[in-house]
């Protein structure tokens, strides 16, 4: 699930998990999608902005380029010092949501 409640799973009903397509459920409108790649292939499609249109509700991982994986407790480190988590650029509002 993204952060805007769309779902995202497989079609797993092949039997090589390498050939599954990834389904997205949109949650707004209840519809299903197929993309015909893998997950891996659809997140970095996704990262990219490789689709004509965004799969998700959610846009914040459009076009991003790359994905960061943060432990939480550097995550926290980085809220705690003014830095927006993800880029580690100064953030006048980090630390200001809940955690």
């Amino acid at each position: 699930m993204d952060s805007s409640a769309d779902i995202l799973c497989w079609d797993a009903s092949g039997t090589d998990p390498g050939a599954w397509p990834v389904l997205v459920l949109d949650r707004v409108e209840g519809l299903w999608s197929r993309y015909d790649c893998g997950m891996a292939g659809f997140l970095t499609r996704l990262l990219r902005a490789e689709f004509d249109e965004c799969p998700l509700g959610d846009l914040s991982l459009r076009g991003r380029g790359s994905a960061v994986f943060l432990m939480v407790s550097e995550y926290q480190r980085r809220l705690e010092q003014g830095l927006d988590p993800w880029t580690g650029k100064p953030d006048p509002c980090a630390g200001s949501y809940g955690r």
